[in-house]
């Protein structure tokens, strides 16, 4: 098997070590360099002795003199805040690069920024990357007509209290792809409607979602629940494979299901 190069993007916040702690279970990739504002405990910026990866800061990055030995096939995984995912795309506008991009809470600039580099590089962008999101927003596209215009429906999502954005960006993609159901199928009803999403912020929960179908005298649920955040660094690590040589375009985590 190829070795896939890696460019760890946020790599000290909690994705960003949830990665690299899971580097063993994928031992086709090498990770090369990590970006942080602050190099995690024990290495210094530009430090890669051995095989370990060197270590930037954002501001190093942007720098092409810093990047001379990373390889054209190398695959970013961007786990930063919002700020950060900006400050990358303006760097990957102008040296593309495979992109999982797993940030949320992005503004319209960025997102723009993004579809445009899928232009030149091939860019998985999802705010969730787990695959069992991928097999809710399966269920989501089965649903009949019925679904809307016969039963209420919401969403309720819940994340650990340090959660920044809300609702999440998974909750608002899942609102929009059920919003879609029966469109151009049947008229009136509450297709096309607004879907709401109720917000909890508590404790350690990675997260949950849970799509609420009510109706007369029943009720319908779809509810995803992850346990460890492992499942999103996985989801990511396995993106990045899906990735790697791959053509330019824009690719979705369902297409790293059908893969898989």
């Amino acid at each position: 098997m190829a070795e896939i190069p890696l460019l760890l993007y946020g790599a000290t916040g909690r994705m960003g070590r949830a990665v690299r702690d899971l580097l063993p279970e994928f031992p086709e990739f090498r990770l090369r360099a990590c970006v942080a504002p602050v190099p995690s405990e024990g290495a210094s910026a530009g430090q890669g002795g051995g095989s370990g990866p060197i270590w930037l800061t954002p501001d190093d990055l942007a720098k092409p003199g810093a990047r001379d030995g990373l390889p054209e096939d190398l695959v970013v995984v961007d786990f930063s805040l919002a700020a950060g995912t900006a400050r990358l795309a303006a760097i990957l506008s102008e040296w593309p690069r495979a992109l999982v991009a797993g940030s949320t809470g992005l503004d319209a600039a960025t997102e723009s920024r993004l579809a445009a580099l899928a232009a030149r590089a091939p860019v998985l962008r999802a705010p969730n990357l787990s695959l069992g999101v991928a097999i809710a927003r399966e269920l989501v596209r089965a649903l009949p007509p019925a679904a809307r215009t016969e039963f209420q429906t919401e969403i309720v999502e819940t994340h650990h209290a340090g959660k920044k954005d809300a609702p999440s960006g998974t909750a608002k993609a899942l609102a929009e792809l059920l919003r879609s159901v029966g469109e151009g199928e049947r008229s009136g009803g509450a297709k096309g409607q607004e879907i709401p999403i109720r917000s909890i912020r508590e404790g350690t929960v990675p997260g949950t979602h849970r799509i609420v179908l009510s109706g007369a005298g029943e009720t319908l649920e779809i509810v995803h629940t992850v346990h460890d955040r492992a499942v999103f660094a996985r989801g990511a690590l396995r993106a990045a494979r899906f990735l790697h040589r791959r053509a330019p375009g824009s690719y979705t985590i369902e297409d790293v299901l059908r893969e898989t």
